[in-house]
């Protein structure tokens, strides 16, 4: 018994020190990559995010939180037979290297109860308005927005591959509460998405960095302009909102109604101008 138990030990040990070289071989590759592209400046970046995401407590708590919700997304595909759970590399999916940074490397679906508590906290009349998700991947928002009575649900998808996906989650999705019927996903730039000239909820589950997220913006205010009408924005991430809520602070068209952990949610009352 001890020979075995010491025989799996050292296979463990064997096993932690690959990987810990796999680990220092990545992080010197990024270290290099980052140098190159920009110098000292993207290296210390690189290390400041990497101790971002090794120490900071909501990312901690997001990680202890991932297993339960990767098993409700599991769970939820297995009994509507969609495809929506996991997550996706977008350097994966054939995206140019600086449109997956622009969309913040990867897809993942966004968590229900967050999705419901983000809606719950707007209180409005649904049937008057059509829901956008902006970077909508393979639809889940789409079918959970499908549960309230809006007039249309829109996704916009960058990437053909997801947005194939999501197409084929709309046709296989019967939910039990769903309310709304007219939804659909469009292969598209956000940048160039023109907004319907309707009354919009416009949902973002952290879809952007920082520079695209704030082009977005102004292209609604832009259209809230032309064009007057109620807009609600909602903004979801899964860890903390702080990661990226200045962008959507700081914006002068934007008035903050309902704050949260995980959610923001603002009216767009575009400027004069």
């Amino acid at each position: 018994m001890a020979a075995v138990a010491t025989g799996r030990s050292a296979n463990e040990s064997r096993r932690d020190v690959r990987h810990l070289f796999t680990r220092a071989a990545q992080a010197l590759r990024a270290a290099k990559n980052a140098y190159r592209e920009g110098g000292v400046v993207a290296v210390e970046r690189l290390a400041s995010d990497a101790a971002y995401w090794r120490f900071s407590p909501r990312v901690r708590r997001w990680a202890r939180e991932l297993p339960r919700q990767e098993a409700a997304d599991r769970a939820f595909d297995a009994y509507y037979g969609t495809e929506t759970a996991g997550e996706e590399l977008l350097q994966n999916l054939g995206i140019a290297a600086g449109d997956v940074a622009r969309g913040n490397g990867r897809y993942r679906p966004v968590w229900a109860d967050v999705f419901h508590q983000a809606l719950a906290a707007l209180g409005l009349d649904c049937e008057r308005f059509t829901f956008v998700d902006y970077g909508s991947g393979k639809g889940k928002a789409l079918l959970l927005a499908s549960d309230y009575p809006f007039e249309e649900i829109i996704g916009i998808e960058y990437s053909p591959e997801l947005q194939r996906i999501a197409e084929r989650n709309i046709e296989r999705y019967r939910g039990r509460e769903q309310r709304c019927y007219q939804l659909r996903s469009i292969c598209a730039d956000a940048l160039r998405f023109e907004p319907p000239n309707k009354p919009l909820v416009c949902f973002f589950f952290n879809p952007f960095d920082d520079d695209t997220m704030r082009a977005v913006l102004e292209r609604l205010g832009e259209s809230a302009r032309s064009s007057r009408r109620e807009i609600y924005l909602v903004y979801t991430n899964m860890r903390n909102v702080r990661e990226h809520e200045d962008v959507l602070i700081e914006h002068e068209d934007l008035v903050l109604l309902s704050r949260e952990e995980r959610y923001l949610v603002f009216a767009l009352q575009p400027c004069s101008g």
